[in-house]
């Protein structure tokens, strides 16, 4: 009995250990995601500490006063989706516009963004972002739900609080960067803030899936691949559902009537571009287009004029000499 007793008080002990050793890495966890690793930098941010307005108006070239009343003001716009419906876009005013340019150029386009990024960025296009995906076993493709206006203002302003700027500048930044509580789709700084915000969730996916489970992992703007050289059912559903989980801490859905899983005997798109042998657009369009040249040069009607076949034909010669 007695040690029986005992026995029983050393497994108590033990659950006691990991419970307090699991509390521990969950707040270590919380503690470099909040932190970032640098607390004195964290506390600094969090007191609105940081360089000021005459700074922020002598990087943009602008007077203060000129910063602090510049009309914020868009127009109503919607455009067609490739896959049914409309995709509504707000345009900045001319005064906005040119400001935000401005912004993205002299203080965003400095900034770090994730490796597995590539939608937006200099040099980088929709061929390095299928390329990673070439030959892979499976291909899983998710989609976000309303990506820019989902991406909240005050996180765009603890972003600048974090990178340097004190309250009232970032609270004038996400002013002039934000609308309705969001990005704007259609504002030219959106883009690259989307990306440069969600570093983190960026750098939590990757670890899950690459360090862990020896996947890839790219994103370009609202669209997330993942590829396996081995397909693992229980391995994807793991992953999705992190993915999902992941996503709502930063505001997000998961839109789960886009997600895709694609295999090696079935077409592997990736942003548009074929994956399953190297990275090529795919054949029905290659034919379609030689089928309008012909008719085109032929002198008979297609549906397409000559200036939407060059900007097709570039495409085409872009991927040739961009891919792997």
């Amino acid at each position: 009995m007695l040690a029986f007793n005992l026995l029983s008080q050393l497994v108590s002990f033990a659950l006691v250990v990991a419970c307090l050793f699991g509390v521990g890495v969950c707040l270590h966890i919380r503690y470099r995601r909040v932190t970032n690793s640098n607390l004195r930098h964290w506390l600094r941010a969090r007191r609105g500490q940081g360089l000021g307005i005459d700074e922020l108006a002598r990087r943009l070239d602008v007077s203060e006063d000129e910063l602090r009343s510049v009309d914020v003001g868009y127009r109503e716009a919607f455009i067609s989706k490739r896959s049914g419906g409309s995709r509504r876009l707000l345009i900045p005013n001319s005064e906005l516009k040119r400001l935000q340019r401005t912004i993205l150029r002299r203080l965003l386009g400095r900034l770090r963004t994730h490796d597995a990024v590539t939608g937006f960025e200099r040099g980088l296009s929709i061929v390095e972002n299928a390329a990673p995906h070439v030959g892979q076993a499976v291909v899983i493709k998710l989609d976000v739900t309303d990506f820019f206006p989902s991406t909240r203002a005050d996180r765009i302003d603890a972003y600048f609080r974090r990178v340097g700027w004190d309250a009232e500048c970032a609270a004038l930044l996400t002013r002039v960067t934000t609308h309705e509580d969001g990005l704007p789709q259609g504002a030219p700084t959106s883009p690259r803030l989307s990306s440069l915000v969600n570093f983190g969730l960026d750098r939590a996916i990757e670890r899950f899936v690459c360090d862990r489970r020896r996947g890839v992992y790219t994103r370009y703007a609202d669209d997330l691949t993942i590829s396996f050289p081995k397909d693992y059912p229980r391995r994807i559903r793991v992953v999705v559902q992190f993915i999902a989980r992941r996503l709502r801490c930063d505001g997000y859905a998961l839109n789960r009537s886009k997600i895709r899983i694609l295999r090696q005997h079935q077409q592997q798109r990736v942003t548009g571009l074929v994956v399953n042998d190297c990275v090529n657009v795919p054949r029905h369009i290659r034919r379609k287009l030689r089928a309008v040249e012909h008719r085109l040069n032929t002198g008979r009607s297609a549906t397409m004029t000559r200036e939407q076949l060059a900007g097709w034909k570039a495409l085409l010669q872009m991927v040739e000499q961009r891919r792997p």
